[in-house]
């Protein structure tokens, strides 16, 4: 440790600092990067399996079933089909999330439409337990 007598004067009006523990953070971070800057990546090698075109596995894309809710005109619908009531459209909905059970709901909604309308909408899902449901958002 650095020490300054008192009897010796100083041009500075105040005591100076005492420097060990900033060295002792120094050497900490320099045997941390010596230590660290010479590390390895081991890596292991594998036999993988092959697999035929015959014998590799079809993968289904997941269906999915965009439901919109419009500004004007008919405000509800499933895919491309429009509706002017809540009801014909919530029987619609039901029976193609029925018809195949994993669909994923896809919510699309205009910027002008009624807010209450998607919270309407979302009642409705969780009623349901309709749980694999997105909501479609446009990156701005």
């Amino acid at each position: 440790m650095i020490r300054i007598n008192d009897g010796e004067e100083t041009s500075a009006s105040f005591p100076a600092a005492d420097l060990t523990p900033l060295l002792d953070v120094v050497f900490i971070v320099m045997v941390f990067l010596l230590f660290t800057a010479n590390a390895q990546t081991l890596s292991l090698p594998i036999n993988l399996p092959e697999a035929s075109r015959e014998q590799a596995e079809v993968t289904h894309e997941p269906k999915t079933l965009t439901v919109s809710i419009l500004s004007e005109g008919k405000p509800w619908a499933v895919s491309e089909e429009r509706y002017d009531s809540f009801e014909a459209f919530t029987a619609a909905l039901l029976s193609e999330v029925q018809a195949e059970p994993d669909t994923t709901v896809l919510v699309a909604g205009d910027k002008e439409a009624p807010l209450g309308n998607l919270v309407q909408l979302m009642m409705f899902l969780s009623e349901h337990d309709i749980t694999a449901a997105q909501v479609l958002m446009e990156d701005t």
